[in-house]
């Protein structure tokens, strides 16, 4: 177990802490989206005498200020003169069409609306300017809609709003400051501009509304935004404003045999009056046009509730008969009281509760003994959430008292989530504003959750506690993200966790960014800290905008073991207790295709990477220190590269340089293209330290990377004649190098010419066999194409490779590793040249495109490329979908050496590969591969496997595979299998072993229980190699009716 994330990530209490919040404010978004008909408990109460309950109401003035719109477009004779202030408008972003009533205008981003000592300003506004001749005079109408974070200006305060309508009239103009809108099409379908449709809408032409002269204290929603006047003149008033859309309330019996019992009577203990309406025998109350955000969208939805008693309190004035059904606006009072079995349905989500109270009007209300039931399509299944109390304070405001969570259906889950207290609450804006995107509309407002006192218990035992968890609502971020346990013969007994630092310690970080702590401890190492991030967003930098994204990892150890990286490595000296890595990588992107890369990797030691993070060790990107900055135009890219080493057991060169590349560039209309790359710099190259034990871990330096620096420059230019013969494609081609170095192999500066001519050819025949058929083969006719290639070329170097250091490396930092011990233990020191790397790349041309990142490598050659690819295709699908699939492919790969001597060690022939896949079915391929040469001491190396896959069942995979080459000789016999034996057992192996030494080289077993309410893990691994065995074990909660996939499961210990 060399990787750092080796051990099991069964994630029980990750999973269940997410889903806990997740679906403790889940309960509380229901609300939400259920007309804010909350589910409470309140005193039991007796007909028909009905106490209503008591809840807080705002205080109102008797009378507000009115002001009435005159109808626009219509001839009125106003008793006082239109304001003569210019309206000033501004914002970030705008865009603007046309339509009946005059223009409109979708502003985003610090948007501004100001007349005379009055000012308007929000995150979001839709606008309607229009004009008219009026006796003589023109006179500018404004109406608007404004959204996030709304605030009005006046010389006597600030009032804050989270939504606003004004309309503004002027003899005086009206003036848009800012950018230059975007014009054309018309943005309709923009949800803001849906939304504000539905506001302003009593204010448009040919209606005549009240609005209110000064903003009051009257607690506002999104449905119902306060209407603004600003200096308008006043007049009589002729009703009262109704804006926000209706909702239909429909009463009906519970059950369709059992009528209900209706009382209704007018209470005049009330000012104003009331009627109210007590139902028994049960009741089923039906709620239509209730606003449901789904993906920041606004929508109107159903929700059903029923009840053994209802009691209902409204308006006699506005409504008569509940049980006739109703028509609600948002100024229409009405109360609702429900008890007994109280049952609320809205999509996928069921909800229970013994009695509620709920206040549609204010939004208010409170519910008691609450259980909430909702499927998750992730989980196939349902989620169960239970609490004492939720009461809803405004809006966007809710508390949840003694909750818990759990994914067990039964009646006692033997798991749950538990917490005192959960609050959800709206925080608008952004703390990080240099992280906003200027081109997106979002105001960045959601809804927060906070709970308290979380607890996970096991039946009804406590097993973990947080005190408090704080993060959005949309994506809970619980503290504790993973906790894994292990054993085995390198470290030991290991407790690895990963934490949550937003939620750990209240942090706010700007969006799109995750971060976490690590705390680990091994008991035959030491204790670990360590931190990961990742990042991206997007930003303005100096005013442009810019595309950011990054990530970060830190990590230490106090190590007082030693290292085990397999044979002859197992037991290093570490050279100091205190051990770790930094890692930072980041990519700025500006507009015009402009790049900024940087990077900072720093290691502590030449094996703690190996040791610790061995599949980053592997195949990931070496840890490097630079700063690139780059930019594309078409076809031509300019960049600049700086880098430093930091790591002195590595083999690095440190860079000052820059590039230029152009490819295939049109000459003489498309008679020719033309592709270059050029670079001039600085370089210096840092070889790898020996070990500080080198006794045991075995190293010798590579010779190509001596302790030299200079200027190094080059430039590479290719001509290409493409020629269309009919079938026949001919790519005759000259390519031409100079290239300069500041100091070579012998510490003196060398210049080198290089130079290449050839020709590329290429034809495809096919033959289609529509008559070819077989159920069995999976057949539906056949057709053969093939495409024969060949690529002739001569190339001449006047310097030899042998005196030119590798200033641009070609592998990395773990090959190279490999490399340094290689020569060593196989060869004795004495590295044949049938094994040298860098002739290697000749043979191969790795060097010789334009746009080769390492020029060094070339040198005289003259070869002959030949390949011939084939495809056997037939069609799959239903008959009016069919699609072409490969069913059999095979490619061939060959050499020519005309100089054998001096390019191929004597053999004419020689990098013969062949590819061949037989894909059997939709889930069965039969697989193989080689590469061989022909001259002495050559490669050898191929393999042949077949693998099946039964996404729902399982997979199974087996393979031999040949590496020969001098004095290695390996031969690998491998399987793996993954699959589910019944609903409740799971089973994963892999093994491999050695057929040329005859030696057991691992293997790893995992079996999985799957459970009522628990998914149980055991598995065990060995690997001979490091001679390292370990076991594991992890349990989880099962989640709904969701299946573990068993062909992850060896993920588990490791074993890919």
């Amino acid at each position: 177990m060399q990787q750092r994330r080796s051990l099991p990530r069964a994630r029980p209490l990750r999973r269940v802490l997410a889903t806990g919040v997740l679906f403790a404010s889940a309960l509380i978004g229901m609300i939400v989206c259920t007309n804010r008909i909350t589910l409470a408990q309140l005193p039991q109460l007796e007909f028909p005498q009905i106490p209503k309950p008591s809840l807080p109401k705002p205080t109102l003035p008797d009378s507000l200020p009115k002001f009435s719109i005159p109808q626009f477009g219509r001839d009125s004779s106003p008793s006082l003169d239109v304001p003569a202030e210019r309206i000033d408008v501004r914002a970030d972003i705008a865009q603007k069409w046309d339509d009946e009533v005059g223009s409109v205008w979708l502003m985003h981003g610090q948007c501004e609306i100001k007349q005379g000592d009055q000012t308007l300003t929000a995150d979001k506004v839709v606008m309607w300017h229009s004009e008219q001749k009026l006796k003589g005079r023109t006179q500018e109408r404004v109406v608007a809609y404004l959204e996030g974070n709304v605030r009005v200006i006046r010389p006597d305060g600030n009032r804050s709003h989270p939504s606003l309508v004004a309309e503004l009239l002027t003899s005086g103009g009206a003036a848009f400051n800012g950018r230059p809108p975007l014009e054309g099409k018309p943005a309709t379908h923009d949800p803001l501009y849906v939304h504000a449709v539905e506001q302003v809408q009593p204010l448009m032409p040919d209606v005549v509304r009240t609005v209110q002269h000064n903003v009051t204290d009257q607690p506002t929603s999104l449905e119902e935004p306060p209407i603004f006047a600003m200096q308008g003149p006043s007049f009589s008033s002729p009703g009262p404003a109704v804006f926000g859309p209706r909702r239909h309330v429909t009463v009906v019996p519970r059950n369709i045999d059992v009528p209900f019992e209706v009382k209704a009577f007018v209470s005049e203990q009330t000012v104003p009056a009331e009627l109210i309406t007590v139902i028994k025998q049960g009741v089923n109350i039906v709620v239509d046009g209730v606003p449901v955000n789904v993906g920041g969208v606004q929508q109107l939805g159903t929700i059903d509730l029923s009840a053994d008693r209802a009691v209902i309190w409204t308006d006699p004035e506005r409504i008569q008969n509940v049980t006739s059904g109703a028509d609600l606006d948002p100024n229409t009072p009405f109360q609702v009281y429900l008890e007994g079995h109280i049952v609320v349905r809205q999509g996928d989500v069921t909800t229970t509760a013994s009695h509620a109270f709920y206040d549609i009007r204010d939004d208010r209300g409170v519910a008691h003994n609450v259980e909430l039931a909702a499927f998750v399509p992730e989980y196939e299944g349902n989620i169960r959430v239970r609490a004492s109390q939720v009461r809803q304070l405004n809006r966007d405001s809710y508390h949840a008292r003694d909750a818990w969570i759990t994914g067990s259906q039964f009646g006692k889950p033997g798991y749950r989530l538990e917490a005192t207290d959960i609050f959800l609450e709206r925080r608008p804006g952004n703390p990080y504003p240099w992280t906003v995107d200027p081109n997106d509309p979002d105001d960045y407002s959601s809804l927060w959750v906070t709970s308290l006192n979380n607890r996970f218990l096991l039946n009804d035992l406590p097993v973990f506690y947080t005190p408090v968890v704080s993060a959005p609502a949309e994506d809970p971020q619980i503290p504790i993200r993973d906790i894994e346990f292990g054993q085995d013969r390198i470290f030991g007994t290991q407790l690895r966790t990963e934490w949550n630092l937003e939620s750990l310690f209240g942090l706010n970080l700007p969006p799109n960014t995750d971060a976490s702590l690590l705390l680990d401890y091994l008991s035959d190492r030491g204790p670990a800290i360590g931190s990961t991030a990742d990042y991206e967003g997007v930003t303005e930098i100096f005013g442009i905008p810019t595309l950011y994204d990054g990530e970060a990892d830190l990590y230490y150890i106090y190590d007082e073991g030693t290292d085990n990286l397999g044979l002859m490595r197992r037991n290093l000296p570490v050279p100091e207790n205190n051990r770790g890595r930094a890692m930072w990588r980041n990519r700025l992107r500006f507009p015009d295709n402009v790049w900024i890369k940087s990077e900072i990797g720093y290691i502590s030691d030449r094996n703690f990477l190996e040791q610790y993070f061995e599949n980053e060790w592997d195949e990931g990107k070496d840890n490097e220190t630079l700063l690139e900055i780059g930019q594309q135009v078409d076809n031509v890219t300019i960049s600049g590269l700086g880098r430093k080493r930091l790591n002195d057991f590595s083999n690095v060169t440190e860079w000052l340089r820059e590039d230029l590349t152009v490819l295939a560039e049109p000459l003489f209309g498309d008679l020719l293209t033309w592709s270059s790359h050029s670079s001039v710099g600085y370089g210096r190259i840092e070889p790898a330290q020996p070990p500080f034990n080198p006794a045991v871990d075995t190293f010798t330096p590579l010779p190509y990377y001596p302790n030299v620096d200079g200027l190094v420059a080059m430039t590479r230019h290719e001509i290409v004649m493409p020629l269309d013969l009919g079938p026949l494609n001919v790519d005759p081609y000259v390519m031409g190098e100079a290239a300069h170095w500041g100091e070579a192999m012998n510490g003196d500066d060398l210049s080198r010419l290089y130079g290449t001519a050839g020709i590329r050819a290429s034809i495809l025949f096919w033959k289609p066999m529509p008559w070819v058929q077989s159920r069995i083969l999976g057949l539906n006719g056949l057709a053969h194409k093939m495409v024969f290639d060949a690529d002739y070329s001569i190339s001449d170097a006047s310097e030899d490779l042998a005196l030119i250091p590798q200033y641009n490396e070609f592998d990395d930092n773990a090959q190279e590793r490999f490399r340094s011990r290689f020569f060593t233990l196989d060869f004795a020191g004495v590295l044949p040249p049938t094994f040298a790397e860098r002739m290697y790349a000749v043979r191969t041309g790795a060097g010789q495109s334009v746009t080769a990142p390492y020029h060094e490598l070339v040198d005289d050659l003259q070869v002959l490329s030949l390949g011939w690819r084939n495809r056997l295709q037939t069609k799959v699908g239903p008959p009016d979908r069919l699609r072409i699939k490969d069913w059999m492919t095979l490619d061939f790969d060959l050499s020519y050496f005309p100089d054998e001597n001096r390019d191929n060690f004597g053999e004419d022939f020689g990098l013969f590969s062949t590819r061949y896949a037989w894909n059997v079915g939709e889930r069965t391929t039969v697989m193989a591969n080689s590469l061989v040469d022909f001259f002495n001491v050559e490669q050898n190396i191929w393999n042949v496997g077949v693998l099946s896959q039964r996404s729902t069942r399982g997979s199974v995979y087996v393979g031999f595979r040949q590496v020969q080459g001098g004095p290695i000789d390996s031969q690998i016999l491998s399987a793996s299998y993954s699959y589910q034996m019944s609903p409740k057992w799971i089973s994963s192996l892999g093994t491999a072993y050695d057929v040329a030494e005859g030696q057991d080289r691992g293997q790893s077993l995992v079996i999985s229980r799957v459970g009522g309410d628990w998914i149980i893990h055991l598995g065990a691994n060995y690997d001979r190699s490091k001679n390292n065995a370990g076991i594991a074990f992890s349990i989880e909660p099962r989640l709904g009716a969701r299946r573990t996939s068993q062909t992850q499961l060896s993920s588990l210990l490791g074993v890919p």
